[in-house]
């Protein structure tokens, strides 16, 4: 018998349109979900997760596609699928609510709450019966259901600490030095740090390229050794690792152990745009060719992979393919025995650690998996000596047998792609490429992030409103705080490199919508989404997980056109912030790296005004350097030959035609 669709087939999100033809009778975020809830006097069952999440699949297929726990849900709740990326004011103000309730959170989250949207029952993944201590579907939804019918009394006192909970998530604003709290991120992060692989995890391991980018422009305006060898060990050891697609480009999401040999397999857009941006500082400081390379294979992969027609960005590929994870991407022996030459296949298995029978072990038999995935102990180089090899002929060899891995894998059913294109996530590709350009000179980086800007222009731009999510035609949401903060971010990036005066203005214009739309002007800091009816609370949110907060890039933003344009405003709403988030920024610093960026910036600007038709790049690393037309600051300027005026800390130098007197000065 056909299975008849939900409600989510009307939807335009891939992860719901996965859910639409589920046994269970799930809606979407919104009224008619909440009124039905009402109605029915049932409790609502909220799950949210993401079309490229793995554990997201698992408890779709084992438990969701299921009739009989299909059955139980319908009979019980009102069940609301989310899409994380396509609702992150939803997910942020949940997921939040898990980690105060069972001190942990995760993809898939799984919400119980009442029909007012106050949860009483929170966790992650869930398994269709119960085992080794997790609860499973079959046996929680018939106790939530007695819950319900005989337990009001218990789940109002719930609800009533859950509420309490949420009022406790309003800041008292405390006065403190900004300027003192980038020295203590950067002990945190010492503290933090693990010293034999890298990274600032014990068990898995995520990337966190803004940490790198902190620590790389701590070390280049403090002269601390340790930042720099912090950032570079890590990069190396990430560059070398499994988390690397070796094979086709880009980097998986993250490593499921301390080496970063073996990852989960799904692959983000903002995890490509952010390692872009280290990799390419890191490249500008050390001049390693790892690091150029893996920046250059970044922006193919995305060119290839991730790329619209038009010049959007695509957001994931899954970590499945064909129902099991990670299929795409990793190789037994005998595939590689009929692949490749005898001489071929034995430097190969030397230089990424292949095993006949797996590099890696199963996760639930701990037994190898009779699988590998490519990654390597060593340097390109440090191989190249061992084996008594010229570098170039190794790098030539290793081109030349990726590629052929690369044409065989193609024939391969490939992993689903997220076709969403976000504003958000764009706008930090946007902001890596330029970082591509600037650092390494990739030739195609600008180009692509002048098209993909254009893209969200034209597709993202309505009625003179932003949006958050784009998809075959439909517009999705209105913009929340992270889509104006990072477009602005991708505006004043593209200014940089291009000295434009409209991208400039853009970004002005981008801000003050952004202060509009989001500011608290009374205690400071900005709230994630507008007043929104359907939200318990308004979120503000600062921590710089897997991708930068709204806050802390609209801070970073603030820092340079402060910069640039004198305004007593801009400074008031920065100090506002600083003021408001004071508390946790002492208690954990390192959480928020993405601000301490911003504090570096605020605090080591350089602003250095160009006449004429001066020549706009400087070999280096300047990453604090603003560079912008004289004539863009102060109308009126006319200036016919090239020239160039230095300002550090609100005090100018002459101007000079001297630009080597400028190298020098930086």
């Amino acid at each position: 018998m056909e299975r008849r669709s939900n409600r989510l087939a009307k939807e335009q999100s891939p992860y719901l349109l996965q859910h639409a033809n589920n046994p269970v009778d799930w809606y979407p975020w919104g009224q008619e979900a909440f009124e039905a809830a009402q109605r029915l006097d049932r409790p609502i069952f909220l799950s949210i997760g993401y079309s490229s999440c793995h554990w997201c699949h698992m408890m779709e297929r084992e438990s969701f596609e299921d009739q009989e726990v299909a059955d139980l849900l319908n009979g019980t709740f009102v069940c609301i699928k989310v899409d994380r990326e396509e609702r992150p004011e939803v997910d942020s103000l949940y997921m939040k609510v898990c980690q105060m309730m069972t001190g942990g959170g995760g993809w898939p989250l799984t919400i119980i709450m009442t029909p007012d949207r106050v949860p009483f029952w929170a966790g992650t993944y869930l398994p269709r019966r119960s085992h080794h201590g997790m609860p499973g579907l079959m046996e929680l939804v018939p106790a939530m259901a007695k819950a319900w019918k005989d337990g009001r009394s218990e789940i109002r006192e719930v609800t009533v600490k859950v509420l309490e909970m949420l009022d406790s998530f309003e800041r008292d604003p405390e006065e403190g030095d900004a300027s003192e709290l980038v020295d203590m991120a950067f002990h945190h992060l010492t503290e933090d740090y693990e010293p034999k692989y890298g990274g600032f995890d014990a068990e898995r391991k995520f990337p966190s390229p803004h940490k790198l980018l902190f620590l790389m422009r701590y070390w280049r305006e403090r002269k601390d050794q340790q930042a720099l060898d912090m950032a570079i060990s890590t990069l190396d050891n990430i560059v070398r690792g499994g988390i690397r697609d070796h094979v086709g480009g880009g980097f998986h999401r993250y490593s499921t152990d301390p080496r970063w040999h073996l990852p989960h397999f799904e692959k983000m857009l903002y995890d490509q745009a952010m390692l872009l941006m280290a990799l390419s500082e890191a490249y500008a400081i050390s001049g390693r060719a790892e690091f150029k390379k893996a920046a250059e294979e970044i922006v193919e992969y995305v060119a290839e992979r991730l790329t619209s027609p038009e010049g959007g960005f695509y957001s994931s590929e899954d970590a499945d393919a064909a129902g099991e994870e990670g299929s795409y991407y990793v190789w037994t022996m005998s595939e590689l025995t009929s692949l490749l030459s005898p001489e071929d296949l034995v430097m190969l298995k030397e230089l990424y650690d292949l095993w006949d029978s797996g590099n890696y072990r199963d996760e639930a038999s701990r037994t190898r998996s009779g699988k590998n995935v490519l990654h390597r102990t060593s340097a390109l180089e440090e191989f190249a000596e061992k084996k008594g090899m010229a570098l170039d002929a190794l790098r030539e060899w290793d081109a030349r047998v990726r590629a052929s891995l690369k044409k065989a894998r193609e024939g391969r059913l490939s992993p689903a792609l997220d076709d969403k294109v976000l504003t958000d996530w764009n706008s930090l590709m946007i902001a890596g490429l330029c970082h591509a350009h600037r650092y390494i000179g990739i030739p195609t980086a600008l180009p692509m992030a002048r098209r993909a800007l254009q893209f969200l222009e034209d597709h993202l731009v309505k009625d003179g409103d932003l949006y958050h999510s784009f998809r075959q035609g439909v517009l999705g949401p209105l913009s929340l705080l992270d889509d104006l903060a990072c477009y602005a971010w991708a505006n004043l990036e593209i200014y940089f490199q291009t000295l434009e005066e409209k991208f400039l203005e853009r970004s002005l214009g981008l801000m003050e919508e952004t202060m509009r739309s989001f500011l608290d002007r009374e205690d400071g800091g900005f709230y994630l989404s507008r007043e929104d009816p359907d939200l318990l609370i308004r979120m503000k949110d600062l921590y710089d997980g897997a991708a930068p907060s709204g806050n802390s890039v609209a801070y970073y933003v603030l820092t340079q056109l402060g910069a640039l344009f004198v305004d007593q405003r801009t400074v008031d709403v920065l100090e506002g912030c600083e003021r408001h988030f004071m508390k946790e920024l002492k208690l954990t610093p390192s959480a928020y790296a993405m601000f301490m960026i911003g504090i570096l910036m605020k605090e080591e600007h350089r602003t250095l005004e160009v006449f004429g038709g001066a020549e706009t790049r400087f070999p280096g690393y300047h990453p604090h350097l603003l560079i912008i037309r004289a004539e863009h600051m102060e109308a009126g300027i006319e200036a016919d030959a090239p020239a160039y005026r230095l300002c550090v800390k609100g005090a100018c130098l002459p101007a000079t035609d001297d630009r080597a007197e400028i190298e020098k000065m930086l």
